[in-house]
């Protein structure tokens, strides 16, 4: 038996599956900065099971896909972001597991700030030391940005700063 088909067992898609206790504005949140983060890597063969998990958050969140398709690729995602793991590519696979997250948050809402912070985790890995601190702080502000207002207080304890400039940034006079 596959570790899908194990994971079936465990969660079929039948009518008896638990219902979503999700937030559709923030699954469509945590969605849209994965899909950044994810973007900062071209397009690796398995990023497949990873936009799936986007196209199901997203078709979720604006009430015309199903919970058990985002369960069932959110769990592919996980795999896809181990499989990354095992190939030494820890960037590659954070972005994978913000997609899983993204796509999980329908069944719990905090799973939406955790993809958020895997977002910002992976691109500060895939940028270059010097680039760090400003990658970073520049997702964590557009995420802020992206956020509805009225969701914020449940999201971040405290506005982000604006990011400074890269420390490598050249400065032309």
């Amino acid at each position: 038996m596959s570790e899908t088909e194990t994971f079936r067992t465990a969660a079929p898609n039948t009518p008896d599956a638990a219902p979503s206790s999700g937030d559709p504005a923030l699954t469509d949140w945590a969605a849209a900065g994965a899909a950044r983060a994810l973007a900062e890597f071209g397009d690796p063969a398995g990023h497949g099971r990873a936009l799936a998990a986007l196209a199901a958050a997203h078709a979720w969140a604006a009430g015309d896909g199903d919970v058990d398709d985002c369960r069932d690729a959110a769990f592919e995602a996980q795999l896809a972001a181990r499989d990354a793991q095992d190939d030494g590519y820890r960037a590659l696979a954070t972005a994978y597991r913000a997609a899983a997250n993204a796509a999980a948050s329908v069944d719990d809402a905090s799973l939406a700030r955790e993809a958020a912070d895997l977002a910002v985790e992976a691109i500060t890995l895939n940028s270059a030391p010097c680039e760090q601190d400003f990658a970073s702080g520049f997702e964590r502000r557009r995420q802020w940005d992206e956020l509805p207002e009225t969701l914020r207080p449940a999201v971040f304890s405290a506005e982000p700063p604006e990011p400074a400039p890269a420390s490598c940034a050249i400065v032309v006079d």
